[in-house]
């Protein structure tokens, strides 16, 4: 297999990590395509683009969804309990915003725990509900692991929001995140990268801080 390049991409008021993985050749995914993707779009200009997965789908990580899936017609894959939230602004919070994102009904509904595989690319969906009802985290070839908005470097994600279950989120980061090999490299929706390891040993649970 070839090496993997993972390209992260700051978008937004909110400063949301969107990010492009690709062996610059067989195949490309997208991970929370966020607000004005304009860069991003233009990183996978000449690059076939599989799937586009959704960590969650709060309005900053799914601003960009609508422009990203007509220019690459990749597969949109997010979990069945967010997927009416893509066409309901007061369900993604965008009613919030001065621009409310209607998108359309996705392509690939996840229940949790589900492998897709995408050329050499092995994707591990793992339903982390508890900043939203259907946050889920992506684990590539059990090596890199994207949490959108479940955990952060060095804090977890709000709770004090609409859906929001702080029970349920410290569950989800203590039983199926913190059970995985130190060494797997976090990506989050927000912030620096991490490891397994650093969390399990620093993280400020049940800290909360806002990003939303």
């Amino acid at each position: 297999m070839k090496p993997l390049t993972i390209r992260r991409f700051t978008l937004g008021s909110l400063h949301t990590n969107s990010y492009v993985v690709t062996d610059d050749e067989t195949f490309s995914i997208i991970i929370d395509p966020g607000e004005n993707p304009s860069e991003m779009m233009d990183f996978v200009r000449k690059r076939k683009v599989d799937y586009i997965l959704l960590t969650h789908c709060h309005f900053d990580h799914i601003a960009g969804l609508t422009m990203v899936k007509d220019y690459t017609d990749a597969s949109v894959v997010v979990h069945q309990s967010e997927a009416e939230w893509l066409l309901e602004p007061s369900l993604n919070r965008s009613i919030e915003t001065t621009l409310p994102i209607v998108s359309e009904w996705p392509d690939i509904l996840l229940q949790g725990d589900e492998l897709i595989q995408c050329g050499a690319l092995t994707i591990k969906a793992i339903h982390t509900p508890g900043h939203s009802p259907g946050s889920t985290c992506f684990l590539l070839n059990g090596k890199y692991l994207f949490t959108g908005d479940t955990l952060l470097s060095g804090v977890v994600g709000p709770t004090n929001i609409p859906f929001g279950d702080r029970d349920r989120l410290k569950d989800s980061i203590r039983s199926k995140l913190f059970c995985l090999p130190g060494e797997i490299s976090i990506y989050p929706g927000h912030g620096g990268n991490s490891t397994i390891e650093f969390e399990r040993s620093n993280n400020l649970l049940p800290n909360m801080k806002n990003f939303h």
